[in-house]
């Protein structure tokens, strides 16, 4: 039980790390542009529906221990929907990755931010090959350099009034305040929160949501109250501009550090986790089993060439409409529990499913088409993948 409950909090600073790293570099904008100041609701709104899935992914572990969404959904409700999953989770978990780096890419070198998004993933490819893993200390090291550089950014925004903004806010124009922009904005940032649910333990899991959230939630405010929502929208480097704005140009390379520090964690994870589908893909026939010992050259090659081709602000929207997809099937998954394998009373399988499914198709058409194109490409070839090999197979 000690050694549980050790590991679960060993977790904790790793996904809280992680989804700050990803989350603060990309989601502040599109969001802002999105809904204005009503991106603070729909920051509520994200954060619920991390909660309840984090919990349904907890829930789902302790019942069978730890796994992919394909394994966990294909074991509870079947081979279809657990090959639906796997697609939206593999390809959710790639898109994000190429996304965490094509934003940090715009701060480490302006001029050529995809040239700079594929050496951060080239980077950690030669992590991943050389078998490296930060360990617990290191974990926690990542995890106080990423709070400490957030803090900083809070501090020096509040610390300076912001300037009368030169941008108009009227109606209709990008990051005006909106509230029917509000769903969209939280699909957005749900982005932010996408690592938070690799806590085991429901309670850890819900701390490591909350705490997010409250970061996140003041990242946004200083962000949108130095810059506004107009000008906000505009920016391919937001939380620089901000500090900027604030006069506090002095400690960018700080914040840049900082950054940094996350999005090599978030691109690890994420990397990780879409290798992981692909193996669980190939273990039940779904994927070639050629490509298991490549996994992570063949998801990091993918992630390479989508952080050349693909805006951010739009690659965002399309990873966050894959992963709430997946996430949507999870919580499917977790309805089929018992009362008694439940961690609370709450149906937290019902919720979460309706308000992923909510929130997730109303990102953006373009995000949408695109992640049911990918979903019927990726099923398909699953699905002739299986029947071909069923053919093959004698008697």
């Amino acid at each position: 039980m000690g050694q549980a409950r050790s590991g679960a909090w060993a977790r904790v600073p790793a996904a809280a790390a992680a989804a700050l790293g990803g989350g603060a570099l990309l989601t502040s904008g599109p969001a802002a542009a999105a809904a204005g100041w009503w991106s603070l609701a729909a920051l509520a709104l994200a954060g619920l529906v991390a909660l309840l899935t984090a919990v349904s992914f907890a829930d789902l572990a302790a019942q069978s221990s730890p796994a992919s969404v394909f394994a966990h959904v294909r074991t509870r409700l079947g081979v279809l929907p657990g090959r639906l999953a796997g697609v939206l989770a593999c390809a959710g978990w790639t898109v994000a990755g190429a996304t965490v780096a094509g934003a940090m890419g715009a701060y480490l070198w302006p001029a050529r931010p995809r040239l700079a998004a594929v050496a951060l993933v080239a980077a950690v490819l030669v992590a991943v090959l050389a078998r490296w893993r930060p360990t617990p200390p290191a974990r926690w090291l990542i995890f106080v350099v990423t709070m400490v550089t957030m803090l900083v950014f809070i501090v020096a925004g509040l610390a300076i009034d912001p300037v009368a903004q030169a941008v108009p806010t009227d109606p209709g124009v990008s990051g005006a305040d909106d509230p029917t922009g509000v769903l969209t904005a939280a699909g957005v940032l749900s982005f932010g929160f996408l690592n938070a649910d690799r806590v085991r333990s429901p309670r850890t899991a819900a701390g490591t949501v909350v705490a997010v959230a409250a970061m996140s939630g003041l990242v946004l405010w200083t962000a949108l109250r130095q810059l506004g929502g107009p000008r906000l929208a505009l920016s391919p480097t937001p939380l620089r501009d901000a500090l900027a704005a604030a006069d506090g140009a002095a400690i960018d390379p700080l914040l840049t550090l900082g950054l940094l520090v996350g999005a090599l964690l978030s691109i690890r994870v994420l990397l990780d986790r879409a290798a992981d589908e692909v193996a669980d893909l190939a273990s039940e026939g779904e994927f070639p089993a050629a490509a298991v010992p490549h996994r992570y050259l063949l998801v990091a090659i993918a992630m390479a060439g989508i952080a050349l081709v693909a805006d951010p602000g739009w690659a965002v929207q399309l990873a966050a409409t894959l992963t709430l997809g997946a996430f949507a099937f999870v919580n499917s998954a977790a309805r089929t529990l018992c009362r008694t394998d439940r961690s609370t009373w709450i149906r937290t399988g019902c919720c979460g499913l309706f308000l992923c499914v909510v929130v997730g198709v109303n990102i953006s058409l373009a995000a949408l088409a695109t992640a049911v194109a990918v979903l019927g490409a990726g099923a398909a070839a699953g699905t002739v993948r299986v029947r071909r090999a069923r053919a093959a197979t004698p008697g």
